[in-house]
């Protein structure tokens, strides 16, 4: 296998290439061409002549490409030009199809891709590179998430850098402005490694998806319009500058585990934002900042996994975000892995990737690498891993700034969790409020419920309180219902049982997966128990009533309550206090 990549301006340049491409064919025993082809808005004219010099030499070759904002070579950054990547293999066959959504939809054009990764049982991996803003890609992964875990998905959507209309995406004998293009990677010796590199990090509140409108246009944010947030914390606003502007503050969140960023393409009149990628109702978003020295960071983490693997040739799809953020300091970043072996690839305004799910999904902000090798066979890496390159001066003024956001994003933080903790607790007795017993005893009855599991809730009153107060003072209640509280604690399962305090003497307790007679077996140790620790100052001893009851298919939060409430009702004046009734 080999990768020889040309940065091409002219058509006669190009044909010197592919002659030089064919000397090095007759070096080797070729099963299998690949021509990738990256190039800006400027030169797209050049496709036709482009293809047709590629396929005049190699007619059998297969070609996919896409007209890009900007393009990479062996680690370079190539903002004008062409960038023509040959990848010759040996052993194994790549297959290049094309989409168009004008004529079948995204499930469609899915379906029909995995049909034919279902049919090779040799498939390692596919390039996906899409056109459009609009083009609805999810029903596409969906239905490729089924694929073979084993095989590797990367690419990306391609723009031509007019930052919201339709790119351009082409195979040997197609060119579409609103489709895939894929490239299926398959043989027994081909060996692929992916990797991802990323660098955000949240920054300031978390903030709930509230409305969406279809799966691109976030609506609401905890019921604002989420203009509000860029507005009110970096200044953005809605003018011809936005996606620009927005482009590096992406929207932060995790979904099945993996981190996950969104960037806004496009602002609306009433507040509401186009996302190229989807957002679900539920989700937990924060804005995020890039951390220049993170992002090399991290880039040099994955050039460590990469030399590990000794690829023979390296395919890159990095996001225009990345670019913007890191200016003059970009090829510092790519040129990490430039004595890997030979790279080509493109700035996308959305990276493909697959997560240890298997799903296939869309993210932004990411550097995105595969490498690849046939056979156990060693690319031209080196064995020295370079040391890690310095920022610009500037960029280290903003790597400070960054460190320093970020610590007081995490004081912040902190802060947020203490007052959440203290918001839950009441500070008496160190158990749940009223407030978080009641959310709790939701969250739980509808778990148990859904599966059919046995939940039981027990009712507390102190007997006699009011004249426990009146007669020793309120330290000596206070005490009483520290103790009862400490009881309650030490004598239910930790992290399974919820114990709170109601209000004044009266408590609650939530026992998970457990039925009424076990519930009253606890209730009765849990009331001779309160009465052994609870000694008066006369010598006398504190009692309690108890109602105990399990919960039905049918019951609601308030008619549990009610419930529990009717039974300790029973214990304490129908039947004498100091008794456990369960209804």
């Amino acid at each position: 296998m080999k990768q020889i990549p040309y940065t091409i301006n002219t058509i006669k340049e190009l044909q010197d290439c592919v002659e030089q491409v064919r000397e090095e064919t007759r070096k080797l025993n070729v099963s299998s061409i690949l021509v990738s082809v990256f190039t800006d808005t400027a030169k797209k004219t050049m496709l036709g002549d482009i293809q047709k010099s590629i396929l005049s030499v190699f007619p059998e070759a297969q070609l996919i490409g896409s007209v890009s904002s900007g393009e990479i070579m062996n680690g370079q950054l190539m903002e004008q030009g062409v960038v023509v990547n040959f990848t010759l293999f040996e052993e194994s066959v790549v297959r290049v199809f094309a989409f168009d959504f004008h004529e079948k939809n995204s499930n469609t054009a899915g379906r029909e891709l995995l049909s034919v990764l279902q049919a090779d049982k040799e498939a390692a991996a596919v390039e996906i590179i899409s056109a459009g803003f609009h083009l609805d890609i999810n029903p596409f992964f969906k239905q490729l998430s089924s694929a073979r875990r084993k095989i590797r998905f990367f690419g990306g959507l391609a723009d031509d850098g007019s930052l919201g209309k339709n790119g351009l995406v082409f195979t040997q004998n197609a060119q579409l402005r609103n489709g895939v293009v894929a490239a299926v990677f398959s043989g027994r010796n081909l060996h692929v490694q992916a990797a991802s590199s990323f660098g955000w990090k949240p920054l300031g509140r978390v903030m709930t998806v509230t409305r969406m409108e279809g799966d691109f246009c976030l609506q609401e944010l905890d019921g604002r319009p989420p203009l509000e947030v860029f507005e009110r914390y970096l200044g953005i606003r809605n003018t011809e500058r936005f996606l620009v502007e927005a482009l590096t503050f992406p929207f932060y969140f995790e979904r099945h585990g993996t981190v996950l960023a969104r960037h806004p393409r496009r602002c609306r009149e009433d507040g509401s934002m186009m996302f190229g990628a989807d957002l679900r109702v539920g989700e937990r978003l924060r804005l995020a900042y890039g951390d220049p020295g993170d992002i090399i960071d991290n880039a040099m983490a994955l050039q460590e996994k990469m030399a590990s693997f000794k690829p023979e040739a390296i395919f890159v799809v990095s996001c225009v975000a990345r670019w913007m953020l890191l200016g003059s300091d970009t090829e510092k970043e790519l040129a990490i892995s430039r004595h890997l072996a030979p790279s080509a690839g493109f700035y996308a305004y959305g990276e493909f990737m697959r997560d240890d799910n298997g799903d296939i999904m869309v993210s932004n902000m990411t550097l995105v690498t595969v490498g690849m090798r046939e056979g156990m066979q060693m690319g031209r890496q080196s064995n020295i891993i370079p040391p890690r390159p310095k920022l610009n001066k500037h960029r280290t003024l903003m790597a400070r700034l960054v460190h320093f956001i970020e610590r007081t994003t995490q004081e912040l933080e902190e802060s947020n969790r203490q007052l959440a903790h203290l918001a839950q607790i009441d500070r008496l007795t160190g158990l749940f409020n009223r407030g978080e017993t009641e959310h709790t005893l939701k969250t739980m009855l509808s778990q148990a419920q859904e599966f059919g599991e046995p939940l039981s809730v027990l009712m507390m009153d102190v007997d006699d309180f009011k004249t426990i107060n009146d007669s020793y003072g309120h330290a000596v209640g206070d005490d009483t219902l520290k103790t009862i509280a400490s009881v309650l604690r030490k004598h239910t399962r930790r992290g399974t049982d919820i114990p709170g305090r109601w209000g004044g003497d009266e408590f609650f307790v939530i026992f998970s997966g457990l039925a009424s007679d076990t519930a009253r077996e606890i209730a009765e140790r849990i009331a001779r128990l309160v009465e052994s620790k609870s000694v008066l100052p006369d010598g006398s001893r504190v009692t309690v009533s108890i109602g105990v009851v399990t919960a039905a298919s049918d019951d609601t939060p308030d008619t549990l309550f009610k419930r529990a409430d009717a039974a300790l009702y029973d214990a304490k004046l129908i039947r004498g206090k100091n008794n456990v009734v369960v209804h």
